[in-house]
């Protein structure tokens, strides 16, 4: 039976180590280190290392907990993925993908580190797998696809959480923001090109909802280029 420690009322879990180590990513700017999450847990560093071998596989725990986030916002909007329109359900678990790792951006650079197979991500490959099948994609057709649609997406969220990031550490993003109202407000009254590409460069920070709509919009294209779903005519 496991030993709870001094000034603890439970046993200490996977689950709360996770938890915890996110809870420390969003409030810092660095990965929490052993020494760090044991000192918040109450515990030994030696109680963490019983439940991971290392700091990268906690890391990994923590960024499943952002996948298993989006994962219910994207069923709160599509609560059958195996039988809504295939398209939709892509654009939406894109969109869903981006405002969650969006909320905890400073954990999103570690999506660049190749995942653990674990039952949740399996899972989550199979439904995949099956909105890409009744998209008519298959074999080599599926594979192309999916990557392209992997890369569009999670290289959405690299950037947008590397641009923060970013902005946090040269202590430019307040700067940003206003500068980029400002220059959206002077060029509402030149329509064009230059302009509205100004504009797409300035949007994250000056107006997330539209950020949102341009991505989606992307996507909606991306998914669109597929050859069965070009064939196929999907809106």
């Amino acid at each position: 039976m496991a030993r709870i420690a001094k000034g603890r009322d439970r046993v200490l879990t996977r689950e709360e180590i996770a938890t915890e180590t996110l809870r420390q990513f969003d409030e810092n700017t660095e990965a929490p280190s052993i020494r760090a999450l044991a000192s918040a847990l109450g515990v030994a560093p030696s109680a963490i290392y019983h439940h991971y071998e290392s700091q990268a596989a906690i890391v990994q725990a923590a960024t499943e907990l952002v996948w298993e986030e989006a994962t219910r916002d994207f069923l709160a909007a599509i609560p059958d993925p195996y039988n809504d329109d295939p398209a939709e359900v892509l654009v939406t678990a894109g969109v869903a993908t981006r405002r969650a790792f969006g909320r905890h951006y400073r954990i999103a650079p570690f999506l660049a580190a190749s995942p653990e197979t674990t039952e949740f991500m399996t899972e989550l490959l199979a439904m995949l797998a099956g909105v890409f099948e009744r998209l008519g994609l298959r074999g080599e057709d599926a594979s192309v696809s999916f990557h392209t649609y992997a890369s569009f997406t999670i290289g959405a969220v690299l950037f947008a959480a590397s641009r923060r990031v970013a902005n946090e550490k040269l202590g430019i993003a307040g700067k940003r923001e206003q500068k980029g109202s400002s220059r959206g407000r002077a060029r509402q009254s030149q329509p064009g090109t230059r302009p509205a590409l100004d504009d797409a460069i300035d949007v994250p920070a000056t107006d997330p909802a539209r950020d949102e709509e341009l991505f989606a919009a992307g996507l909606r294209r991306l998914i669109q280029s597929f050859p069965s779903a070009r064939d196929a005519g999907v809106p």
